[in-house]
């Protein structure tokens, strides 16, 4: 399950076969795809790759798997980093669905919600993971992110960061595992440590460890 990489280079050339050859077969199987992806600085240059790649783009559906409730031109923005990424060059005719919808943080989660239902469940999803053992916007300590994980409804949920931007919104843990395809893209030998200490300690990635297909993991 676990593919380590010497460096992020080959990592993401690999993990990019892995997730066009499932979209791709998605779009011949059933006319449309759906990829749904985390944001942060680790895939930047994997959406850039996959915004190179010539294929059907245009029956892609690509949502968020988490966002911060802040503005979407704020440099902080899911969305804004997606769509300045992989809604380029050959996938800029893909259909992105961001998380942000309504003014007020209550409203706009029963807005996601609606908007998300389409998006279920996915052909691909990507998740990342911090250094606190967090992924999607699942944190330690945090009730509102065990709620979403023991949530049995796919579906999303507000959630509070330890730090700012605090106020968020993720899909639970139901609508990730539900998914047909998860990987979990992480480099850094602490976060290799974190992650095998996950069930031990308890963080929010061990609820995806039965679920992920693959972890894709540079050492450096």
């Amino acid at each position: 399950m676990i593919q380590q990489f010497d460096n992020m280079e080959i990592l993401e050339d690999e993990l990019l076969i892995q997730i066009i050859s499932i979209l791709n077969k998605s779009i011949s199987d059933k006319g449309q795809a759906t990829m749904l992806l985390s944001g942060g600085n680790t895939p930047k240059n994997l959406y850039h790759k996959l915004s190179q790649v010539d294929m059907e783009w245009e029956k892609v559906d690509i949502g968020l798997v988490d966002e911060r409730f802040v503005d979407k031109d704020s440099s902080l923005s899911n969305e804004k980093m997606i769509r300045n990424t992989l809604i380029q060059n050959k996938a800029s005719s893909a259909k992105l669905t961001g998380m942000l919808h309504e003014k007020a943080y209550d409203e706009n989660l029963a807005a996601a919600k609606e908007k998300y239902k389409s998006l279920h469940p996915a052909d691909v999803l990507l998740l990342g993971m911090g250094d606190d053992g967090h992924t999607a916007s699942l944190f330690p300590n945090d009730p509102l992110s065990e709620e979403a994980a023991n949530e049995i409804n796919a579906g999303l949920s507000n959630t509070s960061a330890p730090t700012e931007p605090k106020k968020r919104i993720t899909l639970n843990k139901s609508f990730i595992n539900e998914s047909k395809n998860v990987f979990l893209m992480f480099s850094g030998q602490n976060k290799g440590v974190i992650f095998e200490k996950s069930i031990e300690m308890g963080y929010p990635i061990k609820h995806f460890i039965p679920t992920v297909k693959a972890v894709y993991y540079a050492h450096k």
